[in-house]
């Protein structure tokens, strides 16, 4: 018999806190929707998981560590059986340096400690239940947002409409997975769902958790249940599509975005057949993955260029430079960067998930590779590796593939971080 709890814990900072997420800080001035912490426990006779969505651009590893630690220590589950996803909303708070806007440590400290708290409060509220799961597909919200250019080159977020403009440059994954529980009395308990999509729809100077907030508050006002979200192979995915009349930004494209996505979980919800002993397991891995190393030279202009600027000069060539500088550091401090996988079993799904904002191309090809029936694959979980682009991405240029901080891994990165899930997820089968 399993068992399955599911708790929210609200992570929204103070006003004037820093939005990340952008290339300059943007202190916050409301709130449209509070940023919260979601967390879901399942527990079985031979194997236990926690699966926890955080309102956040990201967490960085040490802190996704010691969040894990923590709880592990309050909850009694393994902390390599604690999976916690990162939504990348960029109406978010502080939760990590990123670009332009440095973490706030304070911050950071409290989502450490409200995950932790979370996951506690997950397993104590546990009740003997039944799961269940399926996939859907919900069509016109995502696309590619890279182009292919009539020199070879790609270029994201070009315009479609320009004569040099070719097609786009990579895939989309319009499938949506959802996992639900429900009490011996059918009450339902939650869900955790999984939507491919970069979290960049709200914008504008107030907090929001973006569409997956709006999806999950959506789900609890239907079904009186809340919904973790997990965040698909987004790094080039995006709602931004310049050849369709429809909301794209704002609380307008947010609410489309949650009343798409709740009326395919719901046309799910009612056709799946419910267990209440499924097989399951859960396998890890932690990777070491060599880094992109800044051209020495480049480096040279770069301290000249952060020396001549004022601290308050976030145009673009001062940020990179500033940031690849960093990237220097860190190389010199590190050497690697720690990625670390964790995949799970549950019945005949599958959850494989990594630091990464993957491109769709290995979420697809992961997808593809997978003895299960249904794969949730889930970037930006157990820390935060930046963008991994395909080899071919990052010789074709591009947004995604400049060299910082959030996208420092090297050209083999991707295929690296799939092997070890395929590799996972065959032990698991």
């Amino acid at each position: 018999m399993i068992r399955a709890g599911f708790h929210v814990a609200d992570i929204t900072p103070p006003l004037g806190a820093s939005i990340p997420g952008g290339f300059a800080p943007r202190p916050a001035e409301g709130i449209h929707d509070p940023l919260r912490v979601r967390a879901a426990a399942l527990l079985g006779e031979d194997a236990a998981l926690a699966i926890v969505g955080v309102d956040a651009v990201s967490i960085n590893h040490d802190d996704n560590l010691r969040a894990r630690e923590l709880a592990a220590r309050l909850a009694h589950i393994p902390a390599d059986a604690i999976i916690i996803g990162a939504s990348h909303t960029h109406s978010g708070g502080p939760s990590n340096s990123v670009l332009g806007v440095e973490g706030d440590e304070h911050y950071r400290e409290e989502i450490v400690r409200q995950i932790a708290s979370a996951v506690a409060h997950a397993v104590r509220s546990a009740l003997p239940a039944e799961l269940a799961w399926a996939n859907g597909t919900v069509e016109g919200l995502a696309w590619n947002r890279r182009w292919v250019l009539a020199d070879g080159n790609h270029e994201t977020h070009a315009d479609p409409a320009r004569a040099d403009v070719l097609r786009r440059a990579g895939p989309s994954d319009p499938e949506l997975l959802l996992l639900a529980a429900r009490d011996l009395d059918g009450r339902l308990l939650g869900f955790v769902g999984n939507f491919t999509c970069h979290t960049t729809i709200m914008g504008g100077s107030e907090f929001s958790a973006d569409y997956p907030g709006a999806w999950s508050d959506l789900m609890e006002r239907v079904t009186g249940a809340p919904l973790v979200f997990l965040s698909g192979a987004m790094g080039d995915v995006t709602q931004v599509n310049r050849e369709l009349d429809t909301p794209q930004r704002g609380p307008e494209g947010v609410a489309r975005f949650a009343r798409a996505l709740t009326g395919e979980a719901l046309k799910l919800l009612a056709e799946m057949r419910f267990d209440n002993d499924p097989l399951m397991g859960v396998a890890s891995e932690v990777l070491r993955i060599p880094l992109r190393e800044p051209d020495t030279a480049q480096l040279e202009v770069d301290r000249e260029t952060v020396a001549a600027a004022a601290d308050d000069d976030y145009s673009r060539d001062v940020v990179f430079a500033r940031e690849r500088l960093l990237v220097r550091e860190y190389i010199d401090r590190a050497g690697a960067d720690r990625c670390e996988v964790i995949c799970a079993r549950i019945g005949d799904l599958d959850l494989a998930t990594g630091p990464g904002q993957m491109f769709c191309e290995f979420g697809l090809d992961a997808k593809a590779r997978s003895l299960f029936a249904h794969t949730m694959y889930v970037s930006l979980a157990n820390g935060n590796a930046g963008y991994v682009p395909t080899p071919e991405a990052l010789a074709r240029g591009g947004y995604e593939p400049t060299l910082c901080r959030g996208s420092r891994l090297a050209p083999e990165a991707g295929g690296l971080i799939v092997d070890a899930q395929v590799k996972l997820l065959e032990n698991l089968a």
